[in-house]
Formats: structure tokens, sequence, C-alpha cells
């Protein structure tokens, strides 16, 4: 059975079977879902530091679609240290900035999957994170190999509780399977069906870790708040592109002038039209230009109620 392994003194069954697949020469993927502050990131590099007590924080966590390459790459050659390494392990976290399901299509992404699905020979270890399973592309999702849900943080034992499962896609019924991992142990052999408490990293790891989380974060936010401020830029832009201009034969150039600065009613406007155009202005004739101008897109309902130098005149 491909789910099943034989106890190693020692050593987590998780890690053990994670390993056989190397040696195996498979890789390994897997996805760590729970919620926000549930050890979901602490989790994936204890599982790595299990693994590989060498594992370098600096050179194998990814906030990217570029730092994975980059690490892939140095598995593959770049880096001397890293491609000596007989277990490579890469913890992706927050995966579902770079491959969530709505930008699934875009380039970037496309080739995300097409990498995951064609290195199987370079037999990597690939821990992602993500809140929830399904914020991640389903194309992504049917190549992992295992999900480890969080079950929550043990401050007394400084331990995560992580709930594993081997997942298996079946493309004819388009469905996911979950199996269990089987240990032999003393002859006999059980269904590993339990919590897999996992102890917290060690600070050499924690606390660069941290400092990359905080740069990468800060990162984020500041392209979000870019794309935002593009965004109104835009809206702007389309609603003045959407308007059309005033008939300079007409007085709505000078309604528009004389509303930007402020205006009670109507009649105060009328007023003060009367005296800018030298000549008595009939009501009626204004509301039918305002009703004019607003079809165009000048809108002066929004200066109404604001400071008026009427009483200058």
């Amino acid at each position: 059975m491909r789910n099943m392994i034989k106890k190693k003194p020692g050593e987590f069954s998780w890690v053990t079977w994670i390993k056989k697949r190397i040696d195996h020469n498979l890789n390994f993927l897997s996805i760590t879902t729970g919620p926000t502050g549930s050890g979901k990131s602490y989790a994936d590099m204890s599982i790595a530091y299990q693994i590989d007590k060498d594992f370098d924080v600096h050179k194998q966590v990814a906030f990217s679609f570029t730092s994975f390459m980059k690490i892939i790459n140095g598995f593959n050659g770049d880096d001397k240290e890293l491609s000596k390494k007989k277990y490579k392990v890469v913890v992706f976290d927050e995966v579902q900035v770079t491959a969530s399901k709505r930008e699934w299509q875009s380039k970037v992404n496309k080739l995300f999957n097409y990498i995951i699905s064609t290195f199987r020979h370079q037999n990597i270890i690939v821990l992602f994170n993500s809140p929830y399973s399904d914020f991640v592309d389903i194309n992504t999702m049917k190549l992992i190999h295992a999900k480890f849900e969080t079950r929550g943080w043990s401050k007394k034992r400084q331990k995560t509780a992580i709930k594993g499962k081997i997942l298996q896609y079946n493309d004819k019924l388009s469905k996911f399977y979950e199996h269990s991992l089987f240990v032999i142990n003393n002859g006999k052999v059980n269904k590993f069906s339990g919590l897999w408490l996992l102890p917290k990293p060690p600070e050499h790891l924690i606390q660069p870790y941290e400092r990359m989380k905080t740069a990468f974060t800060q990162r984020l936010n500041k392209k979000i708040t870019k794309e935002i401020e593009e965004m109104e830029q835009g809206l702007n832009s389309d609603d003045n592109d959407n308007k059309q201009e005033l008939n300079p034969e007409s007085m709505q150039p000078a309604i528009w002038e004389e509303a930007q600065k402020g205006y009670s009613n109507q009649e105060e406007l009328k007023q003060r039209l009367s005296k800018k155009l030298e000549r008595e202005v009939d009501i009626g004739q204004l509301n039918r230009n305002i009703t004019s101008m607003r079809k165009k897109g000048y809108d002066i309902r929004q200066y109404k109620g604001g400071v008026s130098n009427f009483d200058k005149f």
C-alpha cells in the first residue's frame, strides 16, 4: 500500500511517509489549512525542520511565484548548498495570493501549475499553506498529495495539533478522496487517525521568518493600495470621459462655474447668474439648463448647501 509505512523510532510517521516518497523517486506536495493564527506557517516550518535539520528559512521559504522559482532553480544547481540536499523542502506561505481561484487563468498561474505538475523527477517537497483549500485553484489542488488541517495551538505544550489525510483525485468522477496513513509497528498495522502534535519550530527559524513575513505583508499592502488608487483614478477618469461639452453659447458654463462656489437654492443661483450675465435670468430657463447639464454629466446638486459668496456681491 502506498499509504503504509513502517514505524521508525524517533521519527514522526508522516515524516517517514514523506521521505519514503522521495526515496522512491517521487515528489511530495501538501497543503496546510486553517484560520488565521492557527499555526499553519509554524506547522509547515516544523515539518520542514523534521525532514531537514539544515532547513534554511532565508533560502527555502517562498511568498510569491518568483521566490518559489528561485528556490526551485537553487535546488537545480543555482545554489550549491541547496542542490546538495537529499531532501529538498520548500515552504510556500500564503499560496492563495499567487494561486487563487479567481486569478487562475492568468499567465503566472498557468506557469505555476505547469511547473508543479512537471517537477516530479526533481524529488522536491513543497509545503503550501492557505486559510482554506478552496482558496486555491482546483488545478493546483489536483496535484496535492496530502492535506493537513490545523486544529489549534497548545500554549501549554507549545505544539500545533494537525489532522493529516492523504489526497487522491479521481478524474473520471471529478472527486477528491481522503485516505488515512497506516503504520506498521511491532508487527501490527494501525491506522493513524489521531492528531499530529507538532512542536514549535526552533527560534533560529522563527525570527527570520517573522521578519520576512512582515516585509512581504508590507509590500502586499502597498501593492493593494496602489491598485485601489489606480482603480479610483480610473473611475474618476471614466466619469470625466463620459461628460459631454457644455454648450458655450448658452448659460450652462456660467451655471457650472457659479454652482461650484456653492449655493443654498436655485433662487439664489438665479440672482447670481443675472448679475454675472448682466441680464435677468428666467427661473424656468435656468431649470431647463440644469436638467440638460445633468444629462451631460454635470450635476450641480453636489454643490448645493456649500459655501456661497453671494452675500459679498
